[in-house]
């Protein structure tokens, strides 16, 4: 048996997927970043490390689970409902499953500190990040910045096109965002979209989010016409139908969702596993 070989992700060097984060918000895409990178990027370089030291697996500490459903392996919702990741993973290659390992997937997250803990590891006590893989726990507005965004006042809009006040660049907001937008109003206001040409921010009362079709660009990993939609990472479930199409899928959703944007991703579920994914496009 070989013995388990550790690594540092953070000696990889990050310029491809830095590069095309900073690229990003002239598209207005930014909640991807994180699906993008586990999906491809990071999986894809552990993957050719663990090849090149000679492992038959590579395990990694993400709270999700790999099952067999309906003839092939899928990723499956971790069993800690609150630090599940199969949302952030679930544009992993299901070919690839047989190679990866999620040993953490079948324990809850106050379990892996306790059992750190008694390991006397200094990451039982760590903060966890909320931020995107290769920021390193920045908030993306400060690197971007730092990579040469600078501040660029703009205006707010109503959806009239009455300005109501100003920010500091559209690339700082993303749909459905209500707190930050520097304005009041008599009724709750949300951001529902940016103008990148002119550097405009569209705000709005809720229901101007609501969305019940969505195009997605991605794959559906079993043939599946009813599944659950997982739209945003901390957001619920809709049930929805689904049609495939060269390329992707559109999906007829029963309720409507809100504060959905392009390049957020579109994660379907049967009861907990993976059935397909794709990036929103519309």
């Amino acid at each position: 048996m070989r013995s388990a070989s550790p690594f540092g992700f953070g000696s990889i060097p990050t310029g491809p997927i830095r590069s095309a984060r900073v690229a990003l918000p002239k598209r207005f895409s930014l909640p991807a970043q994180r699906i993008n990178c586990n999906g491809g990027f990071r999986f894809a370089r552990l993957l050719a490390f663990a090849h090149r030291a000679g492992a038959d697996t590579l395990a990694t500490g993400h709270y999700a689970r790999i099952v067999e459903h309906r003839g092939r392996l899928l990723l499956a919702r971790g069993l800690d409902a609150g630090k599940d990741q199969s949302y952030m993973l679930a544009r992993l290659d299901p070919a690839k499953l047989d190679r990866i390992s999620f040993p953490l997937g079948t324990q809850t997250k106050a379990e892996t500190r306790a059992e750190a803990n008694h390991a006397g590891l200094s990451a039982a006590g760590r903060e966890e990040s909320q931020e995107a893989c290769f920021l390193a726990g920045d908030d993306y507005r400060s690197f971007l910045e730092r990579r040469g965004l600078e501040t660029q006042e703009g205006s707010i809009v109503d959806e009239d096109g009455q300005e109501i006040g100003k920010h500091g660049g559209y690339w700082r907001f993303t749909p459905g965002q209500r707190k930050g937008l520097g304005v009041s109003a008599q009724a709750p206001l949300y951001a529902i979209r940016s103008d990148a040409t002119t550097n405009t921010v569209v705000v709005g009362r809720l229901e101007a989010l609501a969305r019940t079709t969505i195009e997605a660009a991605g794959d559906l990993y079993v043939p599946v016409h009813r599944a659950q939609a997982k739209l945003r990472y901390r957001s619920d479930v809709v049930p929805t139908s689904i049609h495939e199409h060269d390329g992707g899928f559109r999906l007829e959703l029963d309720r409507p969702a809100y504060g959905v944007a392009p390049g957020q991703a579109a994660v379907l579920y049967e009861d907990d596993v993976v059935v397909g994914a794709g990036l929103i496009r519309a």
